[in-house]
């Protein structure tokens, strides 16, 4: 990530301000495992061993609150999202601290939209 990207997101998060560019971001950190468990969810489903299933329900249960909130605050469909997804830079992909951090400022409820 960028030092000027993630210096300027520091300074939002410490003020609890989300951005639908932070938030994708998020998303984007966990989405191409969760197409990767769903491939091999569908590939092993017949097996007596398969665990592909609870690791991508845990993923996707990770990101639901991301996907709320772009959902009801900022009025996006899933296409709309998924569109998005698909122009998140790789080098603004926030670390898995980060990512937990601005899921426990969504998780807590106050927060400012930019």
């Amino acid at each position: 990530m960028d030092r000027s990207y993630r210096l300027k997101m520091e300074d939002k998060l410490n003020t609890n301000t989300l951005t639908k560019e932070y938030i994708l971001n998020c998303i984007a950190k966990h989405e191409k495992k969760i197409n990767d468990l769903a491939y091999k969810e569908k590939r092993y489903r017949a097996s007596n061993y398969n665990n592909h299933k609870l690791e991508m329900d845990k993923l996707i249960e990770y990101r639901q609150p991301f996907v709320d909130v772009l959902m009801k605050e900022y009025r996006m469909s899933l296409d709309g999202i998924k569109t998005a997804l698909q122009s998140v830079k790789d080098k603004n992909i926030p670390t898995n601290a980060v990512c937990d951090q601005i899921r426990g400022i969504i998780m807590n409820g106050c927060y400012f939209l930019e």
